[in-house]
């Protein structure tokens, strides 16, 4: 049956009763409440640490391979649910319920693929050169704690629990409190593939009932994030006093370079599609976009109308192309860097304020800006949301300078026919990715990750899983040494 309530998972045993207030989960498409989320207090925390603790000592011991068997019915169980996850995604958090089931597909395509490196997770055995062999010998690190965003409420908490859960670890999980239904049924859906107790558990409600627990509990080796710098930060500097090891996906403010070279109008449309798809809420999305002086118009042109095409509203409505921001908070941000851009001598060539024709929600016009200096405050302020901030170039070295000057360091987008070009690109954008003629870098075969600011650790791939382990080496010598 359905779940119809959030709800956390401790040990085996679902439940809703707190000492502490619920919270109120918002429609952003309405501004009315849903439901109410229950609130976890340390109290559930230590108590989840406890049934983690027995779990792992069982989930451990099971081979590679028996794990990965539980992981591919993991993925079974999310493709049998992906219309109930479409649902609550769209619900929760305001995305295009037609744009909404594909995230189940690709957080299955999480596990299916961690399986595969929970058989292929072997050991190695080297002759020493000092006598006898060295048996390097992975091991799982240990409890892990997951707290995931409610931007990609099922692909970001699948891309935490596949590779720990092929590790031999076990996984405390807070979902965002914004979509804890998306976080109970996946929950359900891993309790449903008959994990043993405590492998996985739920705890849901404010951050402030569970994460400080959480990082200080010497119990928990590792922590996986997803969210903002600022948070990032912070929890190293809570993890330092127990050394815990850290994933951290931190915050994106992508540079779209488009060389003079492009396929202009292919860009333009794409670059408008991926700009303001989830309303501009991915960490990944381009935001700065850097027009040659050659094609800066033409490119504008088509994105302006492919921007003007799109169609605001109930994200449950088969005609709407893009629904609410998940916030009202989000929305007083994107005014401010709205206004202060074109304070600073940007031209606001579309959108900058709240939809005029919805009465209610959390909807931002679509908002194009063009010649945004460089000082204004969106050039360095990721804006997590649908505004697009173009300006022009003439050299490429200026800028490549320019996309490099922000602190982050996610993804980086280009469109160029040269290949010459696109190696250079390529090698200087100062990025964990680069996309350069497309906007696809999340992959389950390769790493997700950043550099500088945007993040520590991998997420994808075949590195993701080593992240989740130790490597122990011991030296074995059937004979003693002479000194």
């Amino acid at each position: 049956m359905p779940t119809l309530e959030p709800k956390y998972l401790i040990g085996d045993t679902w439940g809703t009763a707190s000492d502490l207030p619920p919270m109120a989960v918002i429609n952003p498409a309405t501004g009315e409440p849903l439901y109410d989320v229950p609130c976890c207090s340390p109290d559930h925390v230590a108590q989840a640490l406890q049934y983690a603790e027995a779990g792992f000592a069982e989930w451990s011991a099971i081979p590679g391979w028996q794990r990965a068997k539980y992981l591919r019915r993991i993925a079974e169980e999310i493709v049998e649910r992906r219309e109930e996850f479409g649902r609550a995604i769209a619900t929760e958090m305001g995305r295009v319920h037609t744009a909404c089931a594909g995230e189940a597909d690709s957080a299955a395509e999480q596990f299916v693929w961690m399986a595969g490196e929970a058989e292929r997770l072997f050991g190695q055995t080297l002759t020493s050169r000092f006598g006898g062999e060295l048996s390097i010998v992975p091991e799982p690190v240990g409890i892990v704690a997951a707290f995931s965003p409610w931007n990609f409420p099922l692909g970001l908490p699948a891309r935490k629990l596949a590779p720990a859960l092929a590790a031999g670890c076990v996984v405390i999980l807070r979902p965002s409190e914004q979509t804890p239904l998306v976080g109970t049924i996946l929950g359900e859906c891993c309790q449903a593939a008959g994990l043993p107790t405590g492998v996985v558990q739920v705890l849901q409600g404010h951050p402030d009932g569970v994460s400080p627990a959480l990082m200080e509990a010497d119990a928990v080796r590792k922590i996986s994030f997803t969210g903002s710098t600022r948070v990032g930060r912070l929890l190293m500097e809570q993890a330092a006093p127990t050394v815990k090891r850290m994933s951290l996906e931190l915050g994106g403010h992508a540079p779209l370079i488009i060389c003079p070279d492009a396929d202009v109008p292919a860009a333009a449309k794409l670059a408008a599609k991926f700009k303001f798809m989830n309303t501009g809420q991915i960490c990944g999305s381009p935001s700065r976009f850097f027009l040659h002086d050659d094609i800066a118009d033409e490119f504008t042109d088509v994105f302006m109308t492919e921007a003007k095409n799109i169609r605001i509203g109930d994200p449950m409505s088969p005609d709407t192309t893009m629904g609410p921001m998940a916030s009202p908070a989000q929305m007083d941000k994107l005014e401010r860097l709205v206004e202060d851009a074109v304070d600073k001598g940007a031209t606001l060539r579309l959108g900058g304020t709240r939809a005029p024709d919805q009465n209610k929600g959390f909807f931002f016009s679509p908002t194009v800006l063009e010649y945004v200096p460089d000082d204004a405050e969106i050039m360095s302020e990721e804006p997590f949301g649908p505004v697009a901030s173009l300006t022009t170039y003439t050299d490429l070295g200026d800028a490549i300078a320019r996309a490099n000057s922000t602190q982050y360091g996610l993804g980086s987008y280009a469109f160029t026919r040269s290949e010459t070009v696109a190696r250079r690109l390529s090698k200087e954008l100062q990025s964990g990715m680069v996309g350069i003629n497309n906007f696809l870098l999340s992959h389950c075969e390769a790493p997700f990750s950043g550099v500088k600011h945007s993040g520590v650790g991998i997420e994808g791939g075949q590195m993701a899983i080593k992240e989740y382990l130790t490597f122990k080496t011991t030296h074995i010598d059937l004979e003693v040494a002479s000194v």
